[in-house]
């Protein structure tokens, strides 16, 4: 009988050890997945970075573009760049008289 529950016993902590160690190693399983380089919480991360990124490319592509039609227009519609050079520059052509209206900032 001695030798019976002596077994038991053994067993028993076996048991416990077997379970302790299962414990430990998922437990630094979980842990590994969760914290590392390669873990869940870095992957998260670096997606929400992606997503900002791509919205920020993405309305860099939509100035690039503006520019590039910009340029285009420019290169090929003197109209145009007349049109800019009165606006931005006060440039006239040498037949034309320009009149200059101050506006009373008081009045609506």
């Amino acid at each position: 009988m001695a030798k019976t529950s002596a077994n038991t016993l053994q067993q028993r902590v076996m048991t416990r050890k077997r379970l302790i160690t299962i414990i430990v190693l998922t437990a630094a399983v979980l842990a590994f997945a969760l914290f590392s380089n390669y873990g869940l919480l870095t992957r998260l991360t670096l997606m929400s970075e992606t997503e900002t990124l791509e919205g920020h490319l993405g309305a860099l592509r939509a100035t690039s573009d503006s520019l590039r039609r910009q340029i285009r227009v420019l290169e090929t519609d003197r109209t145009e760049i007349e049109r800019l050079a009165r606006e931005r520059y006060g440039y006239v052509r040498p037949d034309e008289e320009v009149f200059i209206i101050n506006r009373d900032s008081t009045e609506p």
